[in-house]
């Protein structure tokens, strides 16, 4: 399945090499803008299903400029980045991106982030189907991601299936995903409490 690929990149040389791997895999690149401002616009006009966002842009930068196209209402972002930075990456997620690849990413890294991004983004708008504002289902969004490597980590499950059961909990105990979300945290949270109590004695 081929995705509309909108490619957020400054530097020419870089962006051709994505441009050439998305056109090999079958994607369609609707556009490739230079700023956050050229971003905006090409993602209003042509509706891209995923942009490729570069974190250093002239102008406005690739985190603010995610956090605009993400309250546009599209698309599911990824953000370019050289450097692997805990600061820029949490910006970068509170800003709404979905997933981060360090640069240069390889064609297998690159396109299977492409799959990642979008079933994120079909999570997250579920979300936004029960939340008041763009900043309330982000915020659902992380505690979601909080529960689901909690389950992922427990039980084996997969993203897939974590999520799946989550919604299933939301639809049976008619509750909304931040209602069941925070319950799955707290119970992991208790049970880590109780096991931090009465730690096993190292041998001697």
């Amino acid at each position: 399945m081929g995705y509309r690929v909108l490619v957020v990149e400054d530097d020419p040389v870089v962006a051709v090499g994505i441009v050439s791997i998305l056109q090999e895999a079958g994607h369609e690149v609707t556009g490739v803008a230079r700023s956050g401002e050229e971003a905006l616009e090409i993602s209003a006009s042509n509706s891209p299903e995923i942009a490729l966002v570069d974190v250093k842009l002239p102008g406005m930068d690739g985190i603010k400029t995610t956090r605009k196209l993400v309250e546009q209402g599209s698309p599911a972002v990824i953000m370019l980045t050289a450097y692997a930075d805990k600061n820029l990456v949490e910006g970068a997620a509170q800003a709404g991106a979905f997933t981060y690849l360090l640069k240069p990413a390889d064609k297998e890294t690159l396109l299977a982030n492409l799959e990642i991004a979008t079933a994120r983004w079909s999570e997250f708008a579920e979300l936004r189907k029960e939340a008041e504002d763009t900043r309330t289902a982000l915020e659902t969004r992380k505690l979601s991601e909080r529960a689901k490597h909690v389950m992922m980590e427990r039980l084996s499950w997969s993203e897939e299936t974590a999520f799946a059961h989550m919604r299933h909990k939301c639809r049976n105990q008619n509750k909304t995903m931040h209602q069941v979300a925070e319950e799955i945290i707290a119970a992991d949270e208790a049970f880590m409490g109780v096991i931090d109590k009465d730690p096993p004695k190292k041998d001697k």
